[in-house]
């Protein structure tokens, strides 16, 4: 009997394992896109899901689920996390003569030119998402940047494929009048 429930936990290590791999990129790639292009912070983000995966995955059935299981688990923690967190930075700290990095220029200027070239990437990355609604970017990221068809979007959003499958057109065809204005 002690046997048995070893090796029970045993299968659910490898067993976990094995969906850790096949859903890990999938995953990032969906908080890293949604969170600006901030590595760091995809990173914790990944962490933090599949910590809450693995609390939970004894309620994971593949028959049932595959992949929406874990990208509704990811979008609740990541709706979670904008809710609960507030964009702030601390101001840096001058040295005892009052002097240093709060009261340079150069150091806020150097702070401003940073700020703005991650703001320009990001841009770059993540211009034509934001043109659209949040519902037609999820979609669009979903397909075409993470890369589930439209049955898996489906099931992740609680809508039939045929949905899916209408939603991306429009979205991409919207993208497709918005890129033609702009040229």
């Amino acid at each position: 009997m002690l046997q048995s429930k070893y090796m029970q936990k045993v299968a659910k290590k490898r067993e976990f394992e094995k969906f850790y791999q096949e859903h890990f990129d999938k995953v990032y790639r969906f908080i890293f896109f949604r969170s600006g292009g901030d590595k760091e912070a995809a990173e914790d983000l990944v962490s933090e899901v599949f910590m809450k995966a693995l609390e939970h995955f004894d309620s994971y059935d593949e028959a049932v689920s595959k992949s929406a299981w874990i990208m509704t688990i990811t979008r609740n923690h990541l709706f979670n996390h904008w809710r609960d967190t507030k964009k702030t930075h601390a101001l840096p700290q001058a040295d005892e003569e009052g002097e240093g990095e709060f009261n340079s220029d150069s150091f806020w200027l150097k702070l401003g030119i940073k700020k703005w070239q991650q703001d320009m990437d990001r841009q770059e990355a993540n211009g034509y998402l934001a043109k659209l609604e949040p519902e037609e970017a999820e979609i669009v990221t979903f397909h075409y940047l993470i890369g589930y068809n439209y049955a898996e979007i489906g099931a992740i959003k609680g809508m039939s494929e045929g949905a899916v499958k209408v939603a991306a057109h429009r979205a991409i065809k919207k993208l497709r009048e918005i890129a033609t204005q702009q040229s």
